[in-house]
């Protein structure tokens, strides 16, 4: 199967620099705009299904790229993007230094989702997909840090979180291609 991983649009709080985490936040102009563009970039591209993180602008996101494909568009928990606790609608450039140390270390107290909660999910996923999903080419809609760590599972990197090198970036609206049939069988092994 081909799986099409993309990251949502940019939103207001994006380009603010403000932690989203699990809020429900629209794409910005700008966001829609981007995510037209790359809807039509990709019109060719003979999707079967959309799957989608149940949040507002992976949704919006999925209706612009359906608009090119009229596809089943498939929620799913999996696909939501980290929990960021107590920083969810905080400006980044605003954090006292203890805090950006909580943030980073996602210590006790802060309700924070730790990495390796979201990178079980994106593995839970892709085994799922990879096992039981009936379409052979399907686009996958969610947020930076989740879209990362299924880059790490379907290339079959192993994330070191001591390093934090496990966080890959995906740019708003940016689509990377994979294809779950060479998925090394050491990472659904994990």
């Amino acid at each position: 199967m081909q799986m099409y991983v993309m990251r949502h649009g940019t939103t207001e709080w994006n380009e603010q620099g403000i932690t989203q985490g699990r809020t429900n936040n629209l794409l910005s102009a700008r966001g829609v705009a981007q995510t037209e563009a790359v809807a039509k970039e990709y019109s060719d591209v003979e999707f079967d299904a959309i799957y989608v993180s149940p949040l507002m602008r992976t949704r919006q996101t999925a209706s612009i790229m359906n608009a090119e494909h009229n596809v089943p568009v498939i929620k799913d928990d999996r696909l939501l993007e980290i929990d960021q606790g107590i920083f969810a609608g905080r400006s980044k450039e605003g954090l006292t230094p203890e805090e950006k140390m909580l943030k980073k270390t996602r210590g006790a107290g802060s309700g924070m989702e730790s990495f390796e909660s979201a990178l079980a999910r994106a593995r839970d996923f892709v085994e799922d997909m990879s096992a039981n999903c009936p379409y052979e080419k399907v686009l996958v809609i969610t947020h930076n840090i989740i879209a990362g760590f299924l880059e790490d599972v379907l290339l079959g990197i192993e994330v070191d979180f001591n390093t934090n090198k496990h966080i890959r970036e995906f740019k708003n609206a940016e689509i990377k291609l994979f294809d779950t049939d060479k998925i090394p069988t050491t990472t659904l092994e994990m």
